[in-house]
């Protein structure tokens, strides 16, 4: 029997990095391409995991891509991106939240995730959170997902992991825990629906 459903942050309730490429690149008048480079080093996993702070990784992207922008300018653009939610999402959470254990796992900076709880109180719903700079490792690996199946007092069978990474299902997958693949929230409630999950028919009118 499922109890709790474990949900992903960024690409699935509200925009992460992916979108801040082309404010930077209309600014910088650079290729999208060139900024969603820079941004994707192994860097990027250290200041996830906790072990870089987010002014030395963006002082060092600024160095090594010389790109001509202030520091606190190249910080502001990437938080004007946390605002944008996904929609429906959060009234889906709603609904959820009457019959489940919702708990939240990102893999985020701690600066950014400081910020984005500040300017997203819906966030509030989840009573248990989960960060990869707590963790001190990302959803890469299957030991996260173990590490927190053990936090949490659940079984693999017990639990619902929605991401919107290939990968981190994979890996999720990998310990025996039930994934889903999110892409939106109409195709997420039609993936629940499949699994068990009762929608009434007004829930599922306003989630289509």
């Amino acid at each position: 029997m499922i109890k709790t459903i474990i949900f992903d942050l960024s690409e699935v309730l509200i925009a992460g990095l992916l979108g801040v490429e082309k404010s930077i690149s209309a600014h910088l008048a650079i290729p999208e391409e060139q900024v969603v480079a820079a941004f994707n080093t192994p860097a990027l996993q250290d200041l996830f995991c906790g072990r870089l702070s987010e002014d030395v990784f963006l002082a060092h992207i600024l160095r090594e891509r010389a790109w001509g922008i202030p520091l606190e300018s190249l910080k502001r653009m990437i938080r004007e991106n946390f605002h944008r939610r996904v929609p429906r999402m959060e009234e889906l959470l709603v609904h959820l939240d009457r019959g489940y254990e919702l708990v939240l796992l990102s893999d985020h900076a701690r600066e950014w995730m400081a910020y984005i709880q500040s300017i997203h109180p819906f966030l509030q719903i989840f009573p248990t959170r989960f960060f990869s700079f707590e963790l001190q490792q990302t959803k890469r690996y299957p030991s996260t997902f173990q590490k927190v199946l053990r936090s949490l007092n659940r079984d693999p069978h017990q639990c619902w992991f929605i991401d919107d990474s290939p990968a981190n299902i994979q890996a999720a997958r990998s310990i025996g825990l039930p994934s889903i693949r999110f892409t939106t929230a109409p195709a997420l409630v039609s993936e629940l629906e499949s699994r068990g999950l009762a929608f009434c028919s007004h829930a599922t009118h306003h989630f289509s």
